[in-house]
Formats: structure tokens, C-alpha cells, sequence
């Protein structure tokens, strides 16, 4: 009988397929507060001790990161597509996408483009 996973190895699982978030520093990314948890490595002489995370974090991760509460709870179309504007959620994801990778000349466009709007 297979024994189940250890809170270090369910910790390595998540750090690998947690998806990286382009906007979010790292110094706050759930993958730097995931890699704090996990102990050092074997050959260093000072080896700190983690603080654990607890059995119901960790499902909470995984849960997450398997979106069960996305499909157990969809939302409406109409709540992702407003009739005052339904772009909006779309042109947001968008504009999440492309600024990292924005040069300077690029977001200084951007800004002077949101000060003079012509319809």
C-alpha cells in the first residue's frame, strides 16, 4: 500500500505547476512563500528550520491550483460580459499580458494615448 504524499513533497508538487504571475513582484509571489517552506538543502552547514504549513493550507493550495471552485461555482456570462461594456475583462487580461514586456517608449505611449481620447 502506497504511503501518502509528505507535506515536503506536496509542497515541491505545487511549486512546480503553480502558474507564475507576470505582474505580481516575486518577493510576494506564492512561489517565493512556497520555497520558504520548503527545508534547505541537505549539504548546507546552517540549516534553518521552516515554519510548517498546516494540512488545510495546503489542500486549500491544491484546490486552487486544480480550480475545483471554478467549476463547482461557474459564473454567468453576464457577470464576465457587463452590457455597459463587455469588453472590459477582456481588454483587462490583455493589458495584463502585454505591460511587463512594455518598453519605455511603449508605456509612455500608453499613458499620453489615456490622457487624449478621440471618438
Amino acid at each position: 500500500m502506497a504511503r501518502p504524499p509528505t507535506a515536503q513533497s506536496r509542497l515541491a508538487l505545487l511549486l512546480k505547476h503553480w502558474p507564475a504571475d507576470p505582474i505580481r513582484p516575486s518577493s510576494v509571489s506564492v512561489q517565493t512563500y512556497l520555497k520558504s517552506r520548503l527545508p534547505a538543502s541537505q549539504d548546507s552547514t546552517t540549516r534553518t528550520t521552516p515554519s510548517t504549513i498546516s494540512e488545510p493550507s495546503l489542500n486549500a493550495l491544491s484546490s486552487l491550483l486544480e480550480d475545483r471552485y471554478a467549476r463547482r461555482y461557474p459564473l454567468s456570462p453576464k457577470l464576465r460580459r457587463p452590457a455597459s461594456n463587455p469588453d472590459h475583462y477582456d481588454n483587462l487580461l490583455r493589458e495584463f499580458e502585454e505591460a511587463p514586456s512594455r518598453d519605455w517608449f511603449g508605456r509612455l505611449r500608453k499613458r499620453l494615448g489615456g490622457l487624449f481620447r478621440f471618438q
